[in-house]
């Protein structure tokens, strides 16, 4: 059975991309597991970095996109989803120097205009307008959840703020991730997401603070003060160069650990917390 994660907070600049990321190759190398992540952010930050720009070039030129299955959404025209994948991406092999089972859904820098034209192609359905963004909500939960039994896990890097289709993906998900840096904004951030999730998607959800430094105490205060409020995955990733330079595509592929280096150990804590909670949020949900 497949899992479903969606990887989100409103605010831009938090490490969804950096999560994301982590957690793919993560389950994909150390977990064995099929993974597929789904970009929904028009920087294409995520493609760009799992593909390669030629590749990501290449997909975009091909129509092989999520903007061009909205396209093809807005037609009212019939699709199956796994034409916009591309797979066997990344630039890290496997011990046995195999290539993982990662595949990605890529972004372009014109899907928010795609949206745009998906609403003003349906505004003559619906008279109102609530109902046009339900139905463009449950249309792409519907293409997410198509995976289901495709790979063990899906990945879903959101976009920054609450776009109709960020809404698809967070009802879609089985767990949320939040990732968040730990300043001033990030309990209003958290816990409007938090609340917006209880009240829309009933999505479980799991905080993730990143970009942590351990000698700074008011950091550590404002996630003790968020790990009260709303329940952490226990996982805490810190601002290191190697992170950021693991951020950039390599040819020829190596192994996990050349790739991120001394954030290897921090890449398998962030894996095994994942997979340590099908457990708990079976009860959540009961």
């Amino acid at each position: 059975m497949t899992q479903f994660i969606a990887v989100s907070n409103r605010r831009g600049g938090v490490g969804k991309t950096t999560v994301s990321v982590m957690l793919a190759y993560g389950l994909a190398v150390l977990a064995r597991q099929r993974v597929l992540l789904i970009d929904l952010d028009a920087q294409a930050s995520t493609s760009i970095v799992m593909m390669g720009h030629a590749r990501w070039s290449e997909a975009r030129a091909s129509r092989r996109t999520n903007a061009w299955l909205l396209r093809q959404m807005a037609n009212d025209a019939p699709f199956e989803a796994m034409d916009y994948v591309t797979h066997g991406i990344g630039d890290v092999v496997l011990p046995d120097g195999k290539a993982p089972i990662l595949d990605i859904m890529p972004s372009t820098h014109d899907l928010d205009e795609c949206e745009t034209k998906l609403i003003i192609a349906q505004q003559s359905h619906h008279y109102q307008i609530s109902d046009l963004f339900l139905r463009m909500q449950e249309r792409m939960r519907l293409m997410i959840r198509s995976f289901d039994g495709c790979y063990d896990r899906v990945v879903i890097d959101c976009a920054p703020g609450l776009s109709q289709l960020v809404w698809g993906a967070l009802k879609a998900a089985d767990l949320a991730l939040i990732p968040y840096i730990p300043d001033r904004t990030a309990e209003d951030n958290v816990g409007w997401l938090a609340g917006r999730l209880a009240e829309v998607a009933q999505t479980p959800f799991r905080t993730v603070p990143n970009r942590v430094s351990g000698q700074d105490r008011r950091a550590e205060g404002i996630i003790a003060a968020l790990a009260e409020q709303f329940p952490s995955l226990d996982v805490r990733i810190p601002a290191t160069q190697a992170l950021a330079t693991a951020l950039d595509f390599r040819e020829p592929a190596g192994s996990l650990a050349s790739k991120f280096t001394r954030a290897t150990d921090h890449v398998s804590r962030l894996v095994d917390a994942v997979l340590e909670l099908p457990e708990c949020l079976a009860t959540e949900a009961a």
